[in-house]
Parts: C-alpha cells; structure tokens; sequence
C-alpha cells in the first residue's frame, strides 16, 4: 500500500517508524494511523513504543500514564487490528529479584505475547535480571537494548559494546550522541537491527544523562516519596533549560536530525528510525514529526505537511452545534 502513494516520502521510502505515545495518546496515533492509510494510501508507523506506569517502566514516570487493566486491553486489541507493534519501555535500572514478581508488569507481557499479529511485540530494556526474565516467561516477545543500557553501561562510542549487545539482544538502540558518530556506525554489521532515535531533545554529550536515568529508575520504585531535588539542582546547572544552548551552541545544541543527516543515515543503510515523545503532555509533537518525516513535502504548489495536519486535526476534533 505505502510504495504507491504519491504523498509518501520519496527520500526514504522503506524507513520504520518508531512512535512514542503507546497507552497515552492512542486515540491520536490510531486516528493518524487511519487517516493515512484511508485517505492518502500508505501506513506511516508500524511499531508504538511506551508503557504504563508501573515498577518496571523508566523514562516515562509520570501520573498521566496511570492506566486501568481496560485501557491497556483496549489499546492493545486496537494495535493489534492495525498489526501495529507494540514496543512496551520497561527499561528501569534499577529492579530488583523481588520486582520480577510485579502483577502489573507480568500481566502486560502475557497480554501482548498472546496478541502479537506480526511477531515483532518487543520489550525495550536495561537490567539484565529483567531480560532473563522476560527471555524465560515470554519468549514470544523480542528484546531490545535500551538507549538506558548503552548509556549507563558505559559503551558509548565503544564499536565492541554495540557488538556484544547486539549478541545479547534481538535489536540494539543506539545512543544519541552516537547517531552522528559515523565511523561507528559505518562499522555496525546488520544494520537493520540496530534502532536511531532522530528527534532527541536533549543537548548533545550530556554529562547529566546517566544520572537522569538513574534517578527516573529510582523514581518509578517509589514514585509518591520520591526526593527529585538533588536532580533538580543538577539540570539547572546543565544547560539543558537554556534556548541558547539548546538550539545554538556548537557542542550542546539538541540532538534532533535536519533532513540530510536522517537522509545520510537511510543511505548508510539504517531502516529503523525512532521518534521520541517522552514526558509530553499531548500528542500534537508525535503527529507533527509523523507529518513533516513520513509525508512529501517537495511540491511545488503544496504544502503537504500542513494540509494534511489541518485535514486531520479538524477529522477528530468535536464540531461545534450548528
């Protein structure tokens, strides 16, 4: 359906793309979903990524992601009718042997091992009694590296860490700052397995990331109680609340993509492209980048991206009585 259509992207038109917003803004990417296919004729992700609130979620510790037994069934059925993956972020560093028992967490893998049309439900991870817990519990479902594991293991840049991650799990994320890091991943075998992230916000070489991931771990096993000060007080030094150095500094600025660095990594022959949407409060920066990265935006005449986006927006907003 997708190769045909004249509103597909012709700069990488085999990309995956790999959505956040699973069980927080599901009715907005279903809708998004459907739009595409119904209306322009191709499907623009294939995979949803993100996890209810529970102990072994990481980097998503937010009340909003609070979900019933009901919301997590019907998102899922949902996913499944599209055959859309589903990549549950279980990624906290910090469990424990007593946290593999978590009703909530077992619960969700048995779900989603049992309603996994296209075989490719996965979850993303970086405790390794976690992954030897799920590879023995629930071998219907991949595993995948988390950007959490490369970072907090320190195998940033390390050409031999990818390696061994990539013996150890089915995909491997690839950290941040190594997007950029061409010679690296010019020496990456299997390309298709290893997963970019295209849209990071946060500012390049970040020396507050492992302890951010630390803390978010730390956060989500005691998630009222939780003191964030010590965090607080670090990022306010960091640099990563200032506009300056988010969007103009020469070794700080964030580490979203322009269209010719994604395009050098599709021609490198990366396929699997991840668009974040951590910590946001709607899904309006999940559809924008599905926008401006899935659709044509070359014709003369037209603006593809903004048609569509105001098409679509006005397909699912409540019309007022007339």
């Amino acid at each position: 359906m997708s190769g045909n259509s004249p509103y597909l992207n012709p700069q990488w038109p085999e990309a995956d793309w790999d959505v956040s917003g699973a069980f927080t803004h599901d009715r907005e990417l279903l809708s998004f979903f459907d739009y595409c296919r119904l209306l322009l004729g191709f499907e623009p992700f294939h995979m949803v990524h993100g996890a209810p609130l529970c102990l072994w979620n990481s980097g998503r510790v937010l009340q909003h992601l609070l979900r019933s037994a009901e919301e997590i069934r019907a998102a899922g059925l949902a996913y499944e009718a599209r055959k859309i993956a589903v990549f549950l972020t279980f990624t906290n560093l910090a469990l424990q042997e007593e946290h593999l028992k978590d009703p909530l967490g077992n619960a969700i893998c048995t779900f989603f091992s049992r309603h996994n049309p296209t075989k490719r439900n996965s979850v993303i991870l970086a405790n390794d009694l976690l992954r030897d817990h799920i590879r023995e519990k629930f071998p219907e479902l991949r595993l995948i590296s988390s950007i959490l594991k490369i970072t907090n293991g320190g195998g940033k840049g390390n050409l031999d860490a990818y390696k061994q991650l990539a013996d150890e799990y089915d995909d491997v994320m690839v950290h941040p700052d190594d997007v950029l890091n061409y010679d690296l991943l010019e020496k990456l075998e299997d390309k298709d397995r290893y997963i970019l992230l295209i849209n990071e916000y946060c500012i390049r070489n970040c020396p507050l990331r492992p302890f951010h991931y630390k803390s978010l771990s730390e956060m989500s096993l005691n998630f009222t109680g939780y003191d964030s000060s010590e965090f607080e007080k670090k990022q306010s030094k960091n640099g990563c609340q200032n506009l300056f150095t988010l969007l103009a500094h020469e070794t700080k600025s964030v580490l979203a993509l322009n269209t010719p660095e994604i395009a050098r990594l599709y021609d490198m022959g990366f396929r699997h492209f991840k668009l974040q949407g951590r910590g946001i409060s709607n899904a309006s920066s999940i559809v924008f980048d599905l926008l401006r990265i899935a659709l044509r935006n070359d014709a003369e005449d037209e603006n593809a991206m903004h048609r569509n986006g105001q098409l679509f927006w006005e397909s699912i907003l409540p019309h007022p009585e007339s």
